[in-house]
Formats: structure tokens, sequence, C-alpha cells
């Protein structure tokens, strides 16, 4: 007996592009439909195309300067994403001033609870306001890349059998290339950006450290620092320590780990997360790296796997990137 699936055409194209993605993952066939999403305004010599400029709403019930872009659309990946991004105070004010550049994965998780998982976000926004203010930071735009449906394909660079005989994940290969070559480039024709990679940074946690492994040792002349918080070490059973005998060494690394990521009932398993990140600290180090240099270890005592953990931390990797005495040994350097 053949099955073939046909969508209705009154459902939504969000709808009928994730049922898509589910039935292609599965290998149930289905009958294509035109789906037309809607574009953000995307144009570089290197595609030679532009979209319609997203609508762009401000977020006035969080703190500092926020804008929201709708469905941003990239011709790599299953699903269009909003795009929330944090302007420094003192954007408006000075018109020629440009900043470093900050993307971080999960977005809707980085500042406003509304949208973050379990109602708790990063509050990257607020601390980013109490570092400035403070003159222990400086003032940096902040770009939250919102997940998907398909957030473990697109945050594993290879595939693992989880659940079931089908594999899972491996879609890694292009987020990286939507985020370097597609939302990098409309951010730095958007808003007034700092575009080299000294100042261009990404930062995850979970399976968000763990394509940020992948995105530092592919795209590393466009992303010079990348923090890795939390990370997914075990995905694909380890083979992070395969990939990073070739990984590059002029990147300016942060990585982390919680004491109690796995929960305080389960020490056995909390104690191999730090051995594998304790493990990948000491080959960046035989790889020529050096700590308080270029990279940066934190073990948090108090740490869990979730967004209050992350978000209590925070400021310890923003200061190591963007720190006012980091900036200065650099550009000394």
């Amino acid at each position: 007996m053949s099955l073939q699936i046909k969508f209705k055409p009154s459902l939504s194209k969000r709808v009928i592009r994730l049922m898509q993605f589910i039935c292609h993952n599965h290998g149930v066939p289905y009958q294509q439909e035109a789906v037309s999403p809607h574009r953000t305004e995307h144009h570089t010599p290197r595609f030679g195309f532009s979209f319609h400029e997203a609508t762009t709403t401000r977020h006035t019930h969080l703190a500092g300067d926020i804008r929201l872009h709708h469905q941003f659309y990239s011709r790599y990946l299953e699903f269009e994403r909003d795009i929330i991004v944090y302007l420094p105070p003192s954007y408006q004010k000075q018109p020629h001033k440009r900043y470093p550049v900050l993307y971080m994965h999960d977005g809707n998780n980085t500042m406003d609870p509304r949208t973050s998982f379990a109602g708790v976000a990063w509050e990257v926004n607020d601390t980013v306001e109490r570092l400035v203010a403070e003159g222990s930071l400086e003032e940096i735009i902040v770009v939250g890349v919102y997940n998907t449906p398909a957030r473990m394909y697109e945050y594993t660079w290879t595939q693992m059998v989880i659940d079931g005989p089908t594999p899972q994940g491996g879609h890694g290969k292009k987020y990286a290339r939507f985020l370097a070559h597609e939302l990098k480039s409309f951010i730095d024709k958007k808003y007034r950006t700092l575009a080299d990679r000294q100042n261009t940074a990404v930062m995850g946690s979970s399976l968000g450290g763990l394509i940020n492994f992948y995105i530092g040792r592919h795209y590393h002349d466009i992303f010079g620092k990348v923090a890795i918080m939390s990370p997914s070490f075990w995905w694909g059973n380890g083979i992070v320590f395969k990939h990073v005998q070739t990984y590059p060494k002029d990147l300016k690394i942060w990585m982390d780990m919680g004491v109690f990521e796995c929960g305080s009932h389960r020490p056995e398993a909390n104690q191999q997360t730090l051995s594998m990140t304790r493990r990948m600290r000491d080959a960046l180090i035989k790889l020529g790296y050096q700590e308080n240099h270029n990279l940066a270890y934190f073990e948090d005592p108090h740490g869990h796997h979730n967004e209050y953990s992350w978000a209590r931390r925070l400021h310890r990797p923003l200061q190591f990137f963007f720190g006012k005495n980091a900036q200065n040994k650099e550009q000394a350097a």
C-alpha cells in the first residue's frame, strides 16, 4: 500500500512547512505545495538578490532599546525565525559610532521572559546595561536568534541515533551558513556594527554550546570569539574530541559547566559532564591556547542546566570578550 500526504491549501504556511519537515525526516512521502514564506531584506553581492524588509517591533517593556525582526527567512533552513536585537545606550545619541556584536542562539530565551523556556530569560539586555553603567563593559549590540522546531537538527553538526532507528540531527552546517552569510550580512547592513572577526562573538548553551564549537572550527574567519556554555559534548558519542584535533588556534574561547548540570540527584552524570569539558579544555591547551589569555574555563559550583544558571554567570563571558580591560589588552597586542 502506497501512502502520500497532501496538505490542504487552507493550512497556514508555517504549519505546512512544519509538517513537510517532519515528513521529510521520517521518510514519509508528501505532495509538494507552493509555500511562499515572508522574506526579509537581505541584499549582498554574494547572492545578488534582495527581499522586502521585515516589520520591526519595539519592545518597550524590556530594558534597553530592543528591536524584533519578525520571521527572518533563510534559503538554507526549513523555518523562518524571529530575530531580537538589543542596541546600546549611546546608539541613538552617537550616530557615527559603531559597535561590537554578540550573536546568541535560543534568542527567545535571551531577553524576554514571555517567550523564554519556563518563563525564565537570560536577561542579557539587563546585564549589559548594568555592566556598561558600572564602566566594566564596552557597549555592544546583541542579536538573539530564536530557535525553531528544528532546534536539535540545526544545533548539531553530525547525526546521532537517540530513540528509534532513524538518525537525528546533523543540519548544523546549514545553520552555521545561515548565521555567517545571511544573518550577519543583514545585521551589518541594518545596524552600525564593527564587522571584523575580533568584534564579532557568538554565544550559546547546551546544544547551542555544541554548535558554537563547530562555528568556531569552520567560521573562525568571521567569529573571532566563541562562548561554549554547558556544552553537549556527549552528542555523537563525543565525536568533538576527534574534531578538536584540527581546531583553529586563533580564537578567543569561553567555556564553562555547572557542577549540577544533570541535577543534584545524579552525581555520576554530573561528574561525566565535568570530565568532558575538562577534557576539551585540556585539548585546547595542548593545541596552544592559554588560560586567562585566549581561553577561559569556569566551573559554576551552583550551576544547573537552565536559563537561571546561565543568566547568573553571563557577566563572566561578557567581560572576558568585551570587558574594558580585555579590550585594552587586545588593542595593545
